[in-house]
């Protein structure tokens, strides 16, 4: 894992952390308002993304990433250096945002997950690319300014195909390489479950986290966090889910999660119609454990 330190501040009681699917950023325009609103209201040291990939050049890859602006967004015009990005080239995709005036990164990694083999037909149909991909969680750990111990942050994007089977084998992969690192004490794991089930979701995605929770990280979230309506995307599954959402059809399912074994003192959830996604965060309390 690589470093980075810098001279301390004061310490801090707690750190709200959030975590957004931004949708490739298409619309991202419309999604720092935002940002920019919840770290007025309730603050926001700790920004875990998906898809940060593709502004300024469509879905086909290059350009500047979404992490980039949303950087410059929250950064204050005397201090745009005050929130710092955590990115890797070997995991696409995954990116933290956090408040350099608050929390220090540490070090940070990357992990694989199991790869799905193989796409059916009709995954090829709305997977971007028409194949597989390697899917990895992004660690960081991140100390308070101050003292006081530091926490583990993961984020991660299990495969939208495949199956919660496969995507339970992730989570898996995900415990234990937290777990074999000894990194498993302080954590909160962020990201896109794509838990999707046609009936009791709920219960498919306890299943589904369940290695996390068996490491006291939880989320007791219930509410839908994906509407299949707001995927604009060029894809034509995509597209038909949008029609059918303009007619009143949808499947709205719980997928993102911020899951912590630290104490939490609130949580909520944020609408953001410019992404298929709904923005989470939790108010995390520092402890001495």
């Amino acid at each position: 894992m690589s470093t980075n330190r810098r001279v301390g501040r004061p310490k801090q009681t707690g750190w709200v952390v959030a975590s957004h699917n931004l949708m490739h950023g298409v619309r991202l325009e419309a999604l720092v308002p935002h940002y920019l609103a919840l770290r007025q209201t309730e603050g926001l040291d700790l920004l875990c993304l998906q898809e940060d990939r593709y502004v300024g050049a469509g879905l086909a890859g290059g350009g500047e990433r979404p992490s980039d602006r949303i950087q410059a967004a929250l950064g204050e015009r005397h201090r745009p250096d005050r929130y710092r990005v955590v990115r890797r080239d070997d995991c696409p995709g995954l990116a933290f945002i956090y408040d350099g005036a608050t929390l220090r990164c540490a070090s940070q990694g990357v992990v694989p997950l199991p790869r799905l083999q193989s796409l059916s037909w009709f995954e090829k149909r709305y997977i971007l690319g028409g194949r597989t991909k390697q899917k990895y969680v992004l660690l960081a750990s991140m100390e308070p300014f101050g003292g006081g111990p530091a926490f583990t942050a993961t984020c991660f994007h299990l495969d939208t195909a495949g199956g919660n089977a496969h995507r339970l084998s992730q989570v898996r992969a995900i415990a234990e390489a937290l777990q074999a690192r000894g990194l498993d004490r302080r954590l909160v794991a962020c990201g896109d479950t794509n838990a999707f089930a046609w009936r009791r979701q709920a219960a498919a995605l306890d299943r589904l986290l369940a290695p996390l929770a068996a490491l006291g990280a939880v989320d007791p979230g219930t509410r839908p966090t994906h509407f299949f309506a707001r995927q604009n995307e060029p894809k034509l599954p995509h597209q038909i889910g949008v029609l059918l959402g303009k007619l009143g059809l949808d499947l709205p399912r719980r997928y993102d999660v911020v899951c912590a074994n630290l104490p939490v003192g609130r949580r909520g959830q944020v609408p953001t119609p410019g992404s298929d996604h709904d923005l989470v965060w939790a108010a995390l309390q520092a402890s001495s454990g």
